[in-house]
């Protein structure tokens, strides 16, 4: 409770508001976002599979030129349907494999022990859950290559500066050797975009409303999810797609400790972008950082890819 009540009370007192999309995910919000996973308008994960299942070996291929042997760190990691997949690929080509799965769910990683083990047999598994700025620091050592993943186009939900200062913490534990697997969603149909973040169900509506169902639930917190509506935005001259939530009327929020909001007539709480990129944004993300681009992978259509980065030691 404590790191979430100061996030939503230095978030909420900002102007404009804004909380964090890392919150979406306690229990409900983790079985909301398996069902926008299933949604026809929700393409990445579909792009997503059509890479590994038809990339993965010659990933593997790739990397384990350099490598007899493979730790591979996944932060976000997620339930492990996809996952799972890669790692069987994978499985062949090295002598030894270890799977390290990072994520803040406790809930999620319970149930991507299960998918993983359940597909790719003889793998050293280990989940650690929590916020991975901090657990990855810790990460325990590998034996000789590491491979960094961070999947489902979640790079997105960093503004550039951010992604520049992301593959700058993530290189702080990668030999020039090791590499770091991004999967990016690229710039398409702004229509077909839009649709991915206001789906006809209404799903990705309740996944974001249910933030403040979660602060009623934890934090003592009062929300009449009546009064609050999702609004998503896709602009294509930045390739930036954002969602708030919108509050319909003049109120005051009441949360446990004396704590209270404000809120005015159809004010905006910020809650998560997704970045859409240009291929021009990754190669300025690589010279930033100081990476090389190792390879690329794309699916069918070109709208979907996964980077493989080196450090340019």
């Amino acid at each position: 409770m404590g790191e979430f009540f100061e996030h939503v009370k230095e978030g909420l007192s900002k102007t404009p508001k804004e909380i964090s999309s890392r919150y979406f995910y306690d229990a409900k919000g983790d079985a909301l976002y398996q069902k926008i996973m299933q949604l026809e308008e929700y393409y990445l994960p579909r792009c997503e599979m059509q890479i590994i299942e038809g990339q993965s070996g010659q990933m593997a291929q790739d990397i384990s030129a350099d490598h007899c042997c493979l730790q591979i760190v996944e932060l976000g990691a997620g339930d492990g349907t996809k996952t799972k997949h890669l790692l069987k690929r994978f499985k062949p080509h090295f002598k030894s494999l270890e799977y390290v799965a990072m994520d803040i769910s406790d809930n999620v990683l319970i149930i991507n022990e299960k998918e993983i083990k359940s597909k790719v047999q003889q793998l050293g598994y280990t989940a650690v859950a929590g916020n991975y700025f901090e657990t990855y620091k810790c990460l325990p050592a590998a034996t000789d290559g590491r491979l960094v993943l961070f999947l489902g186009a979640n790079i997105g939900n960093y503004p550039i500066p951010d992604v520049i200062d992301f593959f700058n913490f993530v290189q702080s534990k990668l030999n020039v050797d090791d590499y770091f697997l991004v999967a990016f969603d690229l710039v398409k149909d702004p229509k077909k975009i839009l649709a991915a973040y206001d789906d006809s169900q209404g799903i990705t509506k309740d996944f974001n409303l249910n933030l403040l169902e979660r602060m009623n639930r934890e934090l003592g917190a009062n929300f009449d999810i009546r009064n609050f509506d999702h609004f998503p935005f896709y602009d294509p001259l930045t390739g930036v797609a954002s969602s708030q939530i919108i509050s319909l009327k003049k109120q005051i929020v009441e949360f446990y400790d004396s704590f209270s909001v404000s809120f005015d007539r159809y004010e905006a709480v910020h809650t998560e972008i997704s970045k859409k990129f240009f291929w021009s944004d990754i190669e300025a993300i690589a010279r930033a950082s100081k990476m090389q681009i190792a390879q690329t992978y794309f699916n069918d259509n070109k709208g979907y890819n996964f980077v493989l980065f080196r450090p340019r030691g």
